[in-house]
């Protein structure tokens, strides 16, 4: 299966949902989150998003470099399935 590694920066959606356009069979998309800092609620957001968009299109999701505090809030808001750190 092809590895996409992508920023979840902002704007990082339309972009992803071009990359994704462009390729007729799933593909793994890791989202590079190792400079994410200390992740507020948009951060999380934006994951969710991205994450969202890729499966919905048939592609599998992965985060890449979580850091404690960023795999913490996974937790506690539920969305560690949704989001599984590689």
């Amino acid at each position: 299966m092809e590895t996409l590694e992508i920023e979840p920066r902002p704007g990082a959606e339309e972009h992803l949902a071009a990359l994704l356009a462009r390729r007729p069979r799933p593909v793994r998309v890791v989202l590079l989150v190792a400079g994410m800092g200390s992740p507020g609620p948009g951060e999380l957001d934006r994951l969710g998003r991205l994450a969202a968009g890729a499966r919905r299109a048939g592609h599998q999701v992965v985060l890449r470099g979580a850091g404690p505090r960023l795999r913490l809030l996974l937790e506690l808001t539920g969305l560690a399935e949704a989001l599984p750190v590689e």
